[in-house]
């Protein structure tokens, strides 16, 4: 198995782009930039996406993949929590905006989406992945996932201000977690407001790791914030040097597997 990261950051921009993982090219985690950031042939290889949660920077594309799917008469697999699915359906997928992506556009098509609900603490097959679902902490609901396949593990976190010992104590746990570290430290009452983490909260959320005898998997540092970043990369290597461990920041193209 082989994530690629297709966006690293909170906003998107000429060279970075908004929160999104790709798996071995055929199962995205988010929608935030898998039209933006992938060619054409990319795109149509697309058969599923897990959705973390419903803001807008997580679900932006979804609507013109489906618009992609109808074209190409194909049908790709979005999984994610009622609340984030029955949210992008209404606000983006209804027809409004673009086509209704959920219904059968004329007898003998098929939907371009097809809207699988996920439940909490949930393990379930996509693909041929196994994929479960991890509680986090965001000001709606919102889930990350470990996907496992090959013997590796891979965590998402999406947006969240802290809840990683979901991941960490998981019976499947990461090899590798995809953590979101959006704002410097000062600004943490922000990240707090916000429910992102900063380096800081990210040091609390490792401490109690470490004093509870969990082993830590390699951390990526993604979902920053393109303001503060060069602020941040250096508090980031603050923190990997004095916890003395395996962190650093995901780029976009970084591939991991």
């Amino acid at each position: 198995m082989q994530v690629r990261i297709i966006g690293a950051h909170s906003l998107d921009s000429k060279h970075a782009h908004h929160n999104c993982f790709l798996i071995d090219e055929c199962t995205a985690v988010d929608a935030g930039s898998i039209m933006s950031a992938l060619g054409a042939d990319e795109q149509e290889r697309i058969e599923a996406v897990l959705l973390t949660h419903h803001h807008f920077d997580h679900c932006r594309d979804l609507p013109t993949l489906a618009l992609n799917n109808l074209d190409a008469g194909r049908t790709v697999q979005v999984h994610g929590e009622p609340p984030a699915l029955r949210t992008t359906n209404t606000l983006l997928l209804d027809g409004r905006i673009y086509t209704d992506a959920t219904k059968v556009p004329e007898p003998g098509v098929s939907p371009p989406l097809s809207l699988r609900p996920f439940a909490i603490d949930e393990t379930r097959e996509v693909l041929g992945y196994r994929v479960s679902s991890v509680r986090v902490d965001h000001p709606v609901p919102t889930m990350g996932y470990i996907v496992s396949s090959g013997g590796l593990s891979v965590g998402f976190s999406g947006d969240t201000g802290g809840a990683l010992m979901g991941f960490f104590t998981h019976p499947t746990p990461p090899d590798v977690l995809l953590i979101d570290v959006k704002l410097p430290e000062r600004m943490r009452d922000e990240a707090e407001r916000q429910r992102h983490m900063t380096p800081g909260m990210l040091r609390q959320e490792l401490l109690a790791a470490k004093e509870a005898g969990v082993a830590l998997p390699r951390l990526l540092a993604v979902h920053r914030s393109l303001r503060e970043e060069p602020e941040l990369l250096r508090e980031l290597a603050a923190l990997q040097t004095e916890l003395n461990v395996d962190l650093e920041p995901g780029y976009e193209d970084m591939v991991i597997g």
